[in-house]
């Protein structure tokens, strides 16, 4: 069978896209003289730049504007590279319309995917596997291939350049010590911490004489804006809104601990080997997302029977008092840093 020319389709958030990375470096290392392109949004193609066995990204804006011109203007990009095997982790009826109309003779996915009947090669979904290893499953669900354990990679790699060293220098000045990065937002307000919490863990990890790195993307900016001016020490650093993914990668590698919430973040931080203090807030380990190669502690409230409510996070707390977060203790979240360095 001809695997010349590969397509991984994962058009999801930031974290998914990372967590794909695994699978392009375990089918390179098994078809070294495939060709693997990779089609994403351009919010989160920028964390695949300079990967050495990606071929080439497919930036792909499906939001705004008119969305069947954009889908037809990418199809036909897609149908002239004449693609051989088509990937896709992403279980959305665009994507799946996307694999099927790319006109690859082999088209694998989930099960679980929408418009599956669409796919050559179809596999389970087990909810509470980690997302690496489901991914490593479409991979050896490719036909003829003798898949090797010890060819398989279970940690993203990235790759900042020269230029994403010498921005994140700038920016920590002196700071190059002693340094705990905190990434206490997400899109879902259930995910990310309160402004009060945030507020506690910081004063308590500038007392015990950390340097403190916050990081978050632009949406993160005003709620990172708001910290600073409430916490006014030199000691804590704001990037949020300044950095590119792989710019924050950089900062976490430098750092001797992790905290954050359940975002991509952690999913930066597994890929940098820091050791990743996880704070689950609605959701929990059952979705498979959760540090899978890094020294980790995850910290949640067990306490509450509604808890997970959801796999990806909600805009408001169902039950109105948000305890999956307001219960949490800032003093033990800090006192796991000294464990885990």
């Amino acid at each position: 069978m001809k695997t010349d020319k590969i397509l991984i389709i994962q058009t999801a958030f930031l974290g998914d896209v990372i967590l794909a990375l695994p699978m392009v470096q375990t089918l390179k290392a098994h078809l070294p003289a495939s060709k693997i392109d990779f089609l994403c949004i351009p919010n989160t193609a920028g964390v695949l730049a300079g990967h050495p066995d990606i071929n080439h990204v497919i930036p792909y804006d499906k939001k705004g504007g008119d969305k069947i011109d954009k889908f037809i203007e990418i199809l036909s990009e897609l149908r002239e590279e004449e693609y051989d095997v088509v990937f896709s982790p992403h279980r959305y009826s665009r994507s799946s319309l996307l694999t099927y109309y790319s006109e690859a003779k082999v088209r694998i996915g989930f099960e679980t995917n929408s418009l599956s009947f669409l796919l050559t090669g179809k596999v389970k979904y087990i909810k509470d596997r980690h997302e690496i290893y489901r991914n490593l499953d479409l991979v050896k669900a490719l036909p003829g291939i003798e898949y090797n354990e010890s060819k398989a990679s279970l940690k993203p790699q990235l790759y900042p350049n020269a230029e994403d060293v010498k921005i994140v220098d700038n920016l920590l000045g002196l700071k190059r010590s002693n340094i705990v990065t905190f990434a206490p937002c997400s899109r879902w307000f259930t995910k990310q911490l309160t402004k009060e919490k945030s507020i506690e863990i910081v004063h308590k990890l500038l007392f015990d004489g950390y340097n403190v790195a916050l990081i978050g993307g632009n949406n993160d900016t005003n709620y990172c804006n708001e910290l600073e001016i409430e916490i006014k020490d030199d000691s804590l650093v704001n990037m949020a809104g300044k950095l590119t993914p792989l710019q924050s990668y950089e900062v976490i590698k430098r750092s001797i601990v992790l905290i954050t919430v359940d975002s991509a973040a952690q999913h930066l931080g597994a890929a940098s080997d820091t050791p990743v203090i996880l704070i689950y807030g609605s959701t929990d380990i059952s979705f498979g997302f959760y540090p899978l190669t890094s020294k980790n502690k995850i910290i949640e409230n067990n306490t509450l029977d509604c808890r997970p409510c959801t796999d990806h996070g909600r805009d408001s707390c169902p039950k109105k008092h948000f305890k999956c977060i307001v219960d949490l203790s800032a003093e033990e979240i800090v006192q796991q840093v000294k464990l885990l360095m």
